[in-house]
């Protein structure tokens, strides 16, 4: 789904569509029943799977009062426009981690506030069997945690990732450029 489908808030980082794709992907989202959205931020990971999936239910969590505001918004949007969205997810105002009751077969962290290990400990125990894990990050340092922290998990083997570099074509002028955006790390595991 284009960008420009969303709802977007300055303050609120927002997964992008090139990197929504291969999030997706390493989902295998098509698939799945039930997904958790760890940092749902402006929606789109929560409401690109919605699109994708008409059969999935989408548990969406996020701590932040304008990232929460923004991801109503969208679903709110979503489902003036194509119907379907609001009664196939539940967005909770919660910091991960947070009480479930629910086991899902996808799990995606968007969003760790610092705290990487103690919620992919968590997300995994909400994982089930043979589930999938996809987790998201821009800086070195939550590649790096998030790594140790999925080895150092008795449960989670199968690691995969990437590192994804999207230039976007501009205009500037009577010219076109590629206008970079950051860097994203993507990064899957799989529950034994």
């Amino acid at each position: 789904m284009n960008d420009k489908e969303f709802i977007k808030n300055e303050k609120v980082p927002m997964t992008k569509e090139e990197i929504r794709y291969v999030t997706m992907g390493y989902l295998d989202i098509t698939s799945k029943k039930n997904i958790l959205d760890v940092g749902s931020g402006t929606g789109t990971i929560s409401i690109e799977a919605l699109m994708q999936n008409p059969d999935i239910l989408v548990t969406a969590i996020e701590t932040d009062d304008k990232a929460y505001a923004t991801t109503l918004m969208n679903i709110e949007s979503f489902e003036q426009r194509y119907g379907n969205i609001q009664n196939r997810i539940k967005l909770l105002k919660e910091k991960a981690p947070c009480e479930l009751d629910v086991e899902f077969d996808a799990v995606f962290i968007g969003g760790s506030k610092g705290n990487v290990k103690e919620i992919i400990d968590w997300a995994g125990n909400l994982l089930e069997k043979n589930g999938t894990m996809v987790l998201n990050f821009i800086t070195l340092e939550n590649f790096y945690d998030t790594l140790k922290a999925i080895e150092e998990n008795q449960n989670l083997i199968d690691i995969k990732g990437c590192q994804l570099s999207v230039n976007k074509l501009e205009n500037l002028a009577r010219y076109k450029y590629l206008k970079p955006l950051n860097p994203v790390f993507v990064i899957s595991c799989k529950k034994i």
